[in-house]
């Protein structure tokens, strides 16, 4: 842990917030601070005076909190962000700022989609259908920011439709092959927390509560051609949704 340097009481709050910001850059990302009572003895400082610095911080993204575990350094990546209204990849929102997505735990498995998936994908109760399931995480500068499964009826996808050229987004897919003619999609919003599973593929601690996206893409004949569930850590993301007045 960087040594902390005790500050000159004289100007309390611009001389916490430049010890802050000094020890932050000593620090990577995901790393914890010392807990609030010792910080302020370190730095020679009431608490009350370091909670306001500390809650400045995190309005910047400097510093998230997590309830009840401490105060930790955020991500350095840039918060993407989109309206809700429109439906991209995190491939395209990440290119607008200049950043580059890798993929990484890739699974791609052929099978009978389950009641659930059928009910997903707007069939009738008992269909067979066969599915592709497309399982990866995106991840920005090495950070993983997402956890994506989409389940695709054959008739649309298979296996050898994703080469070595596919960046993780079964969106970008359609999109490129021009097939079929997409119209919209329905999303659901919903907050979720981290199961152990998803705890470790996206590197965060267990409970973290994440953003979990619900969609089902149709095509000009209103057939729903993906239906998808991702998990998203909410630090990297911000949606927004724009609403009319009547």
């Amino acid at each position: 842990m960087p040594s902390v340097e005790p500050i000159n009481i004289q100007s309390p709050h611009v001389q916490v917030e430049e010890a802050l910001t000094k020890l932050v850059k000593e620090m990577r990302p995901g790393d914890q601070l010392p807990p609030e009572p010792k910080l302020a003895r370190q730095l020679g400082v009431s608490r009350a005076t370091l909670r306001e610095v500390l809650r400045l911080f995190v309005d910047r993204g400097v510093l998230s909190r997590r309830h009840g575990v401490g105060t930790f350094v955020a991500s350095r990546i840039p918060v993407l962000e989109t309206g809700i209204e429109v439906l991209e990849s995190i491939d395209r929102m990440s290119e607008r700022l200049g950043l580059e997505t890798e993929m990484a735990h890739l699974e791609l498995v052929e099978r009978l989609a389950t009641p659930f998936e059928v009910a997903g994908l707007g069939r009738p109760e008992g269909s067979e259908v066969e599915v592709l399931v497309v399982n990866r995480v995106i991840a920005i500068a090495g950070e993983p920011v997402a956890d994506l499964r989409d389940i695709v009826p054959q008739t649309y996808l298979q296996k050898g439709d994703l080469n070595e050229d596919f960046r993780g987004s079964v969106l970008d897919v359609f999109l490129k092959r021009g097939t079929p003619m997409l119209s919209t999609s329905r999303t659901e919003i919903m907050a979720a927390s981290a199961t152990p599973k998803f705890a470790q593929r996206l590197n965060v601690p267990r409970r973290t509560a994440l953003l979990k996206l619900i969609g089902q893409l149709y095509s000009f004949d209103e057939k729903v051609i993906d239906y998808s569930v991702g998990y998203f850590v909410p630090g990297h993301f911000k949606f927004h949704v724009i609403r009319r007045v009547t």
